[in-house]
């Protein structure tokens, strides 16, 4: 047996031999956080018990017995799973009964990192599929996750710690040729037509193109339009020089010319939201892949896997705010996703569970290898 459902198992059994410690805690543990559903299922019973005030002496053995028996005989009922035998199973785990909050936050914990995995299993297949309103549906409910889960535990470790990552983003090659085709048609576009260049500009970034070479024309294209000056191919190319972009091998002259001197491709609009588009998958996936890369770290404690993630998330939520000023669009409760607040009774909560300390036990990122060969290898391809 692992030790996070030992932990379901001991803190239940406490509760069970000592009805009293219930009260360590019921302000902050929840049924949901238990894995098997058997233990929810018990502990559901408990707190209701104890709301409707179930008398439970703790002086008086007879009548813990009885609040115990009860207690099992409604969660038979209600689980299952759950038989009245296995509460004896669940007494005899608990090693000792005042450590029920330390066991209870072992449990806690457990569930922050099963929750937050969760939820960022399904960003990462949303966003997979291409999906861009599930993608930032499913974003603001991991984010809305954190600070429940941070709610319940009483604090958010927000201090800079390294991150695994980032996680290795691999794009089969249909869509990065497809991504590609749309960069340098956008790039023809805002070369022939460079008046849309300052409309587009605000909310389309370079770090929103996959293709580096690309990223280099676009900034050139918009620190051209910043200063007012002319935009042709050779200016463009001349722009690029100065930023070091030939020199350090970014990108080449023919490179250069080729998707400058394209021609007119369509509305360079259109394109900006398609590029920008694809820009918003694919920081959800490196960001839900780097989440799910912390939540299944077991060393990693759950203040600091809740900060992290929080951390992690805010990279795609920028690319996120670009879209949705782009687009016309907000989030779900009208507005855009904001920063959440470390409300009082989190620091409270984090205090009061700090009585009984537990061991620790536990931004788009740049293209992987993989997926700049496969940029190189790309044609680039104007839209007719």
């Amino acid at each position: 047996m692992n030790p996070q459902m030992e932990a379901e198992q001991a803190v239940l059994g406490a509760i069970l031999l000592a009805p009293e410690r219930l009260r360590d805690v019921a302000g902050w543990l929840r049924p949901e956080h238990f894995y098997r559903p058997a233990h929810a299922a018990l502990f559901e019973v408990l707190l209701a018990q104890d709301a409707a005030g179930h008398p439970a002496p703790p002086d008086t053995d007879g009548a813990s017995s009885a609040w115990a028996t009860q207690a099992m005989a409604s969660a038979a009922e209600a689980s299952p799973g759950f038989t009245p035998g296995y509460g004896h199973t669940l007494i005899a785990a608990c090693p000792v009964t005042g450590h029920a909050a330390a066991y209870g936050r072992m449990v806690l914990e457990t569930a922050v990192r099963r929750q937050v995995h969760e939820h960022a299993h399904r960003l990462l297949a949303a966003a997979r599929t291409g999906a861009v309103d599930g993608t930032l549906r499913l974003t603001g409910d991991l984010r809305a996750a954190i600070g429940q889960l941070a709610d319940a535990w009483g604090s958010l470790d927000e201090n800079p710690r390294p991150l695994p990552g980032p996680w290795p983003l691999e794009l089969p090659p249909p869509a990065v040729e497809e991504t590609l085709r749309q960069e340098a048609a956008l790039l023809a576009s805002l070369t022939a037509l460079p008046r849309e260049v300052r409309d587009i500009s605000p909310w389309l970034h370079p770090a929103d193109f996959l293709d580096r070479g690309h990223r280099a024309v676009y900034r050139a294209v918009a620190a051209l339009a910043h200063r007012g000056e002319p935009i042709d191919p050779l200016t463009v190319l001349w722009e690029i020089q100065h930023h070091g972009d030939l020199a350090s091998g970014t990108t080449t002259a023919d490179a250069v010319r080729a998707v400058t001197r394209a021609g007119f491709s369509g509305d360079p609009g259109y394109w900006a939201e398609q590029v920008l588009q694809g820009s918003v998958l694919r920081s959800a996936l490196t960001a839900a892949g780097t989440v799910r890369m912390l939540s299944l770290d077991t060393s990693l404690p759950a203040a600091r896997l809740l900060g992290s993630a929080l951390h992690t998330l805010r990279g795609t939520e920028a690319v996120q705010k670009r879209w949705r000023a782009a687009t016309g669009t907000a989030g779900a409760d009208g507005n855009p996703v904001g920063e959440p607040d470390e409300p009082e009774h989190r620091r409270d909560a984090a205090r009061a569970r700090s009585l009984a300390p537990v061991p620790d036990t536990g931004t788009t990122g740049p293209a992987s290898p993989a997926q700049q060969a496969a940029c190189a290898r790309a044609p680039i391809r104007s839209s007719h």
